[in-house]
């Protein structure tokens, strides 16, 4: 029979153990659920970095879109083309996009009676655009020539143009003015920023460049014949487009015809890379 201080020693040895092996089996479970919590906050702050450096490089990559990149870099022949068509042809579609809302929304108001100040408005704003002059009398609206200069200018035929000018798109003007058309400048608004080439405009962006450039087809006085064609062409119900407007282009070049033969060969040779005009 085992005496009662036995007994209680006995206790004791078996409580300390006891207490030992709880304290390794708490501390073999807590310390994973640690390292796992620092791995989990490692990992997280990791994917915020990546989005972090990934939003910073979408950002800059949308920022660098607004010039044109270098496409010197894409071999000549058709990675280059494809290269520099997807740079030019959203801007030109985008452009065309806008002259067509306008162009519809003043077919729309043609023969109506009844202006709202905000349509009226809108008017004013075309005819500035556009520089046509009109009283603000929306019963002597000039429609005429609303009709003929609000127009697009096909897209292919632009985008033939801009290649043709820009040696798809690695000229130093192109490169360095976003002037992809060869466009000059009076000497009233040339400037001499250093890196621009001078005596020939120079645009913040591709698409300012682009819009500049139809908005010159469309308005000023060199031009008017082209508008002319463009307007029977629609008068007739017949498409514009590249094909039969490109050699209705006068006074572009000092190259006369033979400018336009060159254009529409290689609008010919290259239509294959273009969207459907």
């Amino acid at each position: 029979m085992i005496s009662t201080p036995i007994r209680r020693f006995g206790a004791a040895i078996l409580m300390l153990l006891t207490f030992s092996f709880s304290t390794g089996v708490l501390a073999s479970q807590h310390e994973p659920k640690s390292h796992k919590a620092q791995l989990a906050a490692t990992k997280s702050t990791n994917t915020q970095s990546k989005k972090l450096a990934s939003s910073k490089k979408e950002y800059s990559r949308n920022s660098e879109i607004a010039s044109l990149p270098d496409l010197r870099k894409y071999p000549s022949g058709t990675p280059r083309k494809k290269a520099f068509l997807r740079t030019v042809m959203p801007y030109i579609t985008s452009q065309n996009a806008a002259i067509t809302v306008d162009r519809n929304w003043l077919v729309s108001k043609q023969y109506e009676k009844r202006w709202s100040p905000s349509e009226r408005a809108r008017l004013k704003d075309i005819t500035k655009r556009y520089k046509i002059a009109w009283s603000g009398n929306t019963r002597s609206v000039p429609w005429n020539t609303l009709m003929e200069k609000v127009d697009i200018i096909p897209t292919n035929m632009v985008a033939t143009m801009a290649a043709a000018e820009s040696g798809w798109g690695t000229s130093k003007l192109a490169r360095n003015n976003n002037n992809l058309f060869g466009m000059k400048c009076s000497k009233r608004h040339c400037n001499s920023e250093p890196g621009k080439v001078k005596g020939y405009l120079h645009y913040d962006s591709v698409k300012e460049g682009v819009n500049s450039y139809v908005t010159n087809l469309n308005t000023h006085p060199a031009y008017k014949s082209f508008r002319k064609s463009r307007a029977q062409l629609r008068k007739a119900d017949q498409e514009v487009t590249a094909s039969n407007m490109i050699h209705k282009l006068k006074g572009y070049s000092t190259k006369g015809s033979s400018y336009n033969n060159y254009l529409f060969a290689m609008y010919q040779t290259n239509q294959r890379f273009m969207v459907p005009n």
